[in-house]
């Protein structure tokens, strides 16, 4: 909701915290949201080491787009 905006005012830093925190608890799809705003800047420096580091722990959670991400990182 935070990353989109939808019914709430978008903010990027809540976002952020809140895919953090899914993705902690083994939450995949939270894990590639995170790869994704660390791969884009959003919300956090980009980083690409990092957005790897989560869209390979989103694949390892069986998100096939983690995995996609990763291998494109990861050429």
């Amino acid at each position: 909701m935070y990353a989109t905006g939808e019914g709430i005012m978008q903010d990027d830093l809540k976002a952020v915290e809140f895919f953090y925190f899914a993705c902690m608890k083994g939450h995949s799809e939270g894990c590639y949201n995170l790869g994704v705003m660390y791969g884009n800047g959003e919300g956090v420096k980009q980083d690409d080491l990092k957005a790897a580091s989560f869209f390979n722990m989103a694949c390892k959670g069986g998100f096939d787009a983690g995995c996609k991400n990763y291998e494109k990182l990861n050429k």
